[in-house]
């Protein structure tokens, strides 16, 4: 029995706890565009019209954006975005849920222009990860060879 009422609980408790988060964007992440006239974002619920969306270039905001709710779907934010060089930008975008909850994001996207590759740090290479490992097994090796057991002392017989 008490299984059953903490286990409905969990069932029925889980979508109250569970804030806003973004579902997709217009432009995508990481896409490169020709144009950019306008930043759509949807949510999984409602937003304030608090919100803000801006648009970043090397840590430097490059436009004033001035983002709104759309009026027919709650959970969509958008902003006119005015004519830019080429180049790669960030979206950094903060809104309040209507649970009260603020939550914030970003991603790059480019115009005219193609992304940089991620850079994968050295410790992440395949040939890093197998060099820990064989360090790892090697030192294993060396402990398990030169750990002894403790003995014990012998006993005389003549005593």
């Amino acid at each position: 029995m008490i299984l059953l009422v903490f286990g409905g609980t969990a069932v029925f408790v889980a979508p109250v706890l569970a804030h806003s988060e973004l579902v997709s964007a217009t432009p995508p992440p990481g896409s490169s565009v020709a144009t950019l006239s306008e930043i759509r974002l949807v949510f999984s619920e409602p937003v304030s019209a608090e919100s803000q969306i801006q648009l970043l270039q090397d840590f430097v905001s490059v436009a004033d954006l001035q983002p709104t709710v759309d009026p027919n779907d709650a959970t969509v934010l958008r902003t006119a975005v005015p004519p830019l060089p080429d180049g790669v930008y960030t979206v950094q975008w903060s809104v309040i849920s209507t649970d009260g909850h603020p939550i914030s994001g970003s991603y790059s996207l480019g115009l005219n222009s193609t992304l940089p590759q991620p850079v994968i740090p050295w410790y992440q290479t395949t040939w890093a990860l197998l060099g820990f490992l064989l360090c790892g097994l090697g030192l294993s090796v060396i402990v398990l060879r030169r750990w002894r057991p403790p003995s014990t002392p012998k006993r005389n017989e003549t005593d």
